[in-house]
């Protein structure tokens, strides 16, 4: 499985403080360290000022750095809706796993859209509580569920402007 995995309003909240970045990466530590067959690709925007993908697992253990694999190639402008979902459908077409299930980590809706391509799902996390512990549990459980369905960890009546995901 690929985990897509993106930072800001991830790994630590929209806004935070510099001695508060990277705050949730044990938690996600955690879960990578409970299934190893788990490989995670960076879509994060960090991935645009990063030498390569070594760089950027630096902010994990040791022992889960070399579970990075890759980042995604940075195409078009990003405040395109749903850049994210084709750059990581690029990523898993350029190195011959369509067929793989994904999950992409992300905070923001418009980076994603209903009917992914493959076998992708997306946990959205709340931007102001990053992968807490509420997000964690539906990321586990997305994980072992044999059909996942895209999440969200805040109320969709509060997404104005992302009627995309609206039912």
């Amino acid at each position: 499985m690929i985990l897509f995995l993106d930072f800001d309003g991830v790994l630590h909240e929209i806004g935070c403080t510099s001695q508060d970045l990277f705050r949730h990466t044990g938690r996600l530590s955690d879960v990578l360290r409970d299934h190893p067959n788990i490989e995670v690709v960076v879509s994060s925007a960090w991935r645009e000022d990063a030498e390569d993908v070594a760089e950027l697992a630096t902010h994990f253990p040791v022992d889960l750095r070399h579970r990075f694999i890759g980042m995604t190639a940075i195409e078009g402008e990003s405040a395109e809706r749903r850049q994210r979902e084709r750059e990581c459908w690029q990523w898993l077409r350029t190195h011959g796993r369509e067929q793989m299930r994904w999950i992409a980590v992300d905070d923001c809706p418009d980076n994603f859209g209903p009917g992914l391509p493959g076998a992708g799902v997306v946990l959205f996390t709340d931007p102001s509580a990053g992968l807490d512990d509420e997000a964690v549990a539906i990321l586990r459980a997305m994980i072992v569920a044999t059909a996942p369905t895209t999440q969200f960890c805040y109320d969709r009546a509060d997404l104005r402007g992302w009627s995309l995901w609206l039912d």
